[in-house]
């Protein structure tokens, strides 16, 4: 008897996985709306520069991603696992499913996204700012995104 007091007290003092411990709120936090708008800036960035990159536009895009990419990947790597956190806190086993399919749904919209000149020195204009001045460029395009997510997701209050 006394063992298996001892074992149970084992499992009870045993950390819990934290994907297992949160519970679904039906909501995504503040932080998580921000990640996932940041997520959403990214794809449009990286598509937007593969697209405008070759003809006809042959804007040059490609590589600036691809280093902007190397600069700032591990604050965009941060951000998508903030919002993975929040999909198995919401979604549970089925989080990987739903997040492919979000995503999905967001590169589909990104990667056929209809090109224009104006779009793609957009998309040359952010890329080049993001390198001259960083991080903030990149959180200040996503904020743009703010109500498209909030439709998607509702907000905790």
């Amino acid at each position: 008897m006394r063992s298996l007091l001892v074992v149970l007290l084992i499992f009870w003092l045993l950390p819990q996985d934290a994907g297992a411990q949160a519970k679904s709120r039906g909501c995504f936090t503040k932080a998580e709306q921000t990640a996932e708008q940041i997520v959403r800036q990214g794809l449009r960035l990286r598509e937007g520069a593969r697209g405008c990159d070759g003809a006809p536009w042959n804007m040059g895009t490609q590589s600036l991603w691809e280093d902007l990419d190397a600069r700032l990947g591990a604050q965009f790597a941060a951000q998508t696992n903030i919002r993975r956190r929040a999909f198995i806190r919401e979604f549970g086993d089925d989080a990987n499913y739903q997040m492919d399919l979000w995503n999905g749904r967001i590169v589909m919209h990104f990667r056929h996204f209809p090109l224009s000149a104006v779009y793609c020195a957009e998309i040359k204009d952010m890329l080049e700012q993001a390198q001259k001045r960083g991080w903030g460029v990149i959180r200040s395009g996503a904020a743009k995104a703010r109500d498209a997510v909030k439709m998607d997701y509702r907000p905790c209050e």
